[in-house]
């Protein structure tokens, strides 16, 4: 009797298979196999794109921000271009900082407005290094089309 998981083909005196080759049935095959559509990594958002994303004509995509100056690269961060990237290092690090940092005086009670100036840049600093890291590959040279 033969279940569908039995190896077949790895019995010494067997010629007909290799040594070492198993024979599964199709159920068995597709375990661990990626179904749908075939994807691309996508370097904005750091995960893998699926191809409906990267169509040329797909009106939901905004081109990548080129910026060649620090003040364009500030107008694509006051503008929201890095905000989704921006916002989600800054609440995981400004949690943890702040905790860190001003945990002690939270917890006493003892807030004054500096503890909160203290908390507000624990999220701010974040922020910034996070939208700067995601615009640095689209930075253009001054005086190249790049």
């Amino acid at each position: 009797m033969t279940g569908p998981s039995q190896h077949l083909g790895n019995t010494p005196g067997d010629a007909s298979q290799p040594h070492g080759v198993s024979i599964s049935t199709p159920a068995e095959a597709s375990v661990g196999a990626v179904s749908g559509p075939p994807t691309t990594f996508d370097a904005r958002t750091a995960e893998p794109a699926m191809d409906h994303d990267i169509a040329p004509g797909n009106p939901k995509r905004r081109p990548p921000p080129s910026w060649s100056s620090p003040r364009e690269a500030c107008v694509l961060i006051a503008r929201g271009h890095t905000f989704r990237t921006g916002v989600v290092v800054a609440s995981v690090v400004g949690t943890i900082l702040s905790g860190v940092n001003e945990g002690a005086v939270i917890a006493s009670g003892h807030l004054e407005a500096s503890t909160w100036l203290r908390v507000a840049t624990n999220y701010i600093v974040p922020f910034v290094v996070a939208s700067v890291g995601y615009l640095a590959p689209f930075r253009r040279r001054r005086g190249t089309n790049q």
